[in-house]
């Protein structure tokens, strides 16, 4: 049986932040910014929180507001530079370090999913 990676991944999505979320004390809503910025700071020199929130698509300005805030204070963003009209933010070291936890956690879960049902990606 053929089935779509989307569904595969939202289905495992859970289990890939619940070792995560436990050991940095995040959300899942926290983890799923966080990756976002890492994909915005990985191809931009920085972002803006308009720039986070446009990419991210799901958040609304205060929660993306609560969310960096989040990020900022457990170290996973530093403020790059700030002018008088915008802030851009990176992903810290510590931020790398957890996306790249999530993605050793992804992969095992995949697998792990992919063995119990029989499936072949």
């Amino acid at each position: 049986m053929n089935i779509p990676l989307s569904y595969i991944n939202f289905h495992i999505w859970w289990k890939v932040c619940k070792p995560v979320r436990s050991k940095y004390r995040l959300s899942t809503n926290c983890l799923l910014v966080l990756n976002a910025s890492y994909i915005l700071s990985r191809y931009n020199n920085g972002f803006t929180r308009r720039r986070l929130r446009d990419f991210a698509a799901y958040y609304s300005d205060p929660k993306i507001e609560s969310y960096i805030t989040t990020l900022l204070t457990r170290n996973c963003l530093i403020l790059a530079e700030s002018t008088n009209k915008y802030q851009y933010y990176n992903i810290s070291e510590y931020g790398i370090k957890i996306i790249e936890e999530l993605n050793k956690s992804y992969e095992n879960q995949l697998y792990l999913f992919c063995n119990k049902y029989n499936i072949e990606l």
